[in-house]
């Protein structure tokens, strides 16, 4: 109680001098304001719904085995929990993508800020409004030939410049440049900075392509960025944004999320990577370039060597059959000249 009491001094002290330094009595700690939202919010009637409709994204469950997603709609997104005996009662799994009605209350926890909505029931809907979206992009997509393997172009086998199409401050840059030169330390890349998401992503990052396309230096292009939720990577099933990609005459390559994340842009990409991390796959290893060239050297030569030594043999042996036919011509010749000269004394 002691301890207790002598905090609740300091706090008021605290605040007190406080006051007079801002010369206003209506201050408060972020602890406080923070009680007083969570005591508003959760007993504000006007905020309770039976249902709240949205998409589902990122779902995971942790290890206490609460489960966790965000409701996603147009371009707003509520945290959602189900706490595990709750989520033990459903009969039925919850995958990204699901539109559904959930059934529950807000509860606002003060420690960090946040909203979340407390997962009593949900009920599945129907197809996702953005499914519907993806589904009729890619069929334009796919009417126009931008999803064709035939129209995709081979990647350089040597590439010696790499531009990187990312955000400059992010992990995927770090991830991409780590993997392309722990592959290949000689490999030049330029890094044209741009954002991944938001209103502004689709046009800066269709602008940093254009713009590396017409580098002719560049024999490369990479798109890449780290994971984030179904709402965060929609912006590259745009198909203004795939346009751009298949439209580019320089080789392009796109980096997106997690594994198992795929966008209408990996599919129009000349060659998909799983992550920023894999994007070292399209240079090749330079101690494997200088393992094949010790082995090619190798073999030259010893080729040479053989080359050589096979020439000289030839040699050799030419010049021994020449010497033994000369010989033997001029024993031949030296044998008549006897023959001839004894038969001229004996006449």
């Amino acid at each position: 109680m002691g301890v207790n009491s002598s905090g609740d001094e300091e706090t008021t002290t605290t605040l007190e001098t406080h006051q007079e330094t801002l010369n206003t009595d209506n201050i408060t700690f972020v602890d406080a304001l923070n009680d007083e939202i969570s005591t508003v919010l959760e007993n504000t009637s006007d905020l309770q719904y039976d249902y709240v409709l949205g998409d589902v994204s990122d779902y995971g469950v942790s290890g206490n085995g609460h489960a966790h997603f965000d409701l996603v709609h147009e371009d707003s997104t509520i945290h959602c929990v189900i706490f595990s005996h709750r989520l033990r009662s459903f009969d039925i799994t919850i995958d990204d993508g699901t539109h559904i009605a959930v059934k529950g209350e807000l509860s606002y926890y003060a420690a960090n800020g946040s909203v979340s909505l407390i997962v009593e029931d949900f009920v599945e809907v129907g197809e996702r409004n953005y499914q519907q979206t993806y589904q009729e992009n890619k069929r334009i997509l796919e009417e126009d030939g931008l999803l064709s393997e035939k129209t995709k172009q081979s990647l350089p086998e040597f590439p010696r410049r790499i531009g990187l199409v990312t955000s400059a401050d992010s992990d995927a840059r770090e991830d991409a440049v780590t993997s392309i030169h722990g592959r290949h330390p000689d490999v030049d890349i330029v890094i044209h900075h741009t954002t991944v998401q938001g209103d502004d992503a689709m046009l800066s990052m269709m602008q940093a392509i254009s713009e590396l396309d017409d580098n002719a230096h560049i024999d490369v292009i990479v798109l890449t960025r780290g994971g984030g939720s179904e709402k965060d990577l929609r912006v590259f099933n745009e198909t203004p944004l795939c346009r751009v990609i298949h439209n580019t005459t320089t080789p392009f390559v796109v980096g997106v999320g997690h594994e198992n994340d795929r966008t209408l842009a990996d599919e129009v990409a000349d060659k998909r990577v799983m992550t920023p991390t894999h994007a070292g796959e399209i240079v090749p290893k330079k101690e494997d370039l200088e393992t094949k060239l010790q082995d090619v050297t190798d073999r030259l030569d010893r080729a040479y060597e053989r080359t050589v030594q096979t020439q000289l043999e030839a040699t050799v042996d030419n010049l021994n059959t020449a010497y033994e036919q000369q010989v033997d011509s001029n024993l031949a010749t030296f044998s008549t000249d006897l023959d001839r000269a004894f038969e001229a004394l004996h006449v």
